[in-house]
């Protein structure tokens, strides 16, 4: 199985259709919105813009409304972020996979989401993430630094608001793939 398919949107949980696999991606409609929208500002403040003294804060507004709209952009071809299958878990942390087997992992802990605007959160704890950690390359690393004092855990991803899981019942999901090789519990 590749890292690029995805299992279509279920509520009731499939059986067959779980234990092949479980992604999160990077929400399209959110990204897409954002996008459209800093673009749509940064042109706005790119065409009010004049010589004046104003005008070059114009410019600088627009140059800002126009760097988030590429990032925001790119959340729209970045693909998967998290896949979880038979074998194990797979991370993408900028560029690079992370991934550990079942064996490999002491626990998986999910949070729920609270509330429309907040985003629940799959966490990895590895059994030893030391030579994990040390064969990522240094950007890397800081982001998994910084996911470690936020979260408790290097390997961390969001899903909710800006990024969608395959299926609904990430918690169950994630216990079915999982077959009693490590525990998945639910963050309360």
């Amino acid at each position: 199985m590749t890292a690029s398919s995805t299992m279509p949107h279920a509520h009731p949980v499939d059986a067959d259709a779980v234990s092949q696999e479980f992604t999160i991606r990077g929400s399209q409609q959110v990204h897409g919105a954002l996008a459209a929208g800093a673009a749509l500002v940064a042109i706005g403040f790119a065409a009010s813009a004049s010589t004046s003294a104003t005008g070059v804060l114009r410019w600088l507004a627009a140059a800002g409304f126009a760097a988030l709209a590429v990032v925001c952009a790119r959340g729209l071809t970045t693909g998967d972020m998290f896949v979880a299958d038979k074998v194990g878990i797979r991370l993408r942390i900028r560029d690079e996979w992370i991934g550990a087997r079942w064996e490999e992992i002491e626990e998986v802990t999910v949070l729920r989401r609270r509330h429309l605007l907040d985003d629940g959160r799959i966490a990895v704890h590895l059994l030893d993430p030391g030579p994990v950690v040390a064969a990522m390359p240094e950007a890397t690393r800081k982001v998994t630094d910084a996911n470690r004092r936020l979260t408790g855990t290097s390997l961390a991803v969001p899903f909710g608001l800006t990024a969608r899981p395959s299926n609904g019942e990430v918690l169950q999901a994630l216990h079915m793939l999982a077959d009693a090789r490590c525990p998945v519990r639910e963050q309360l």
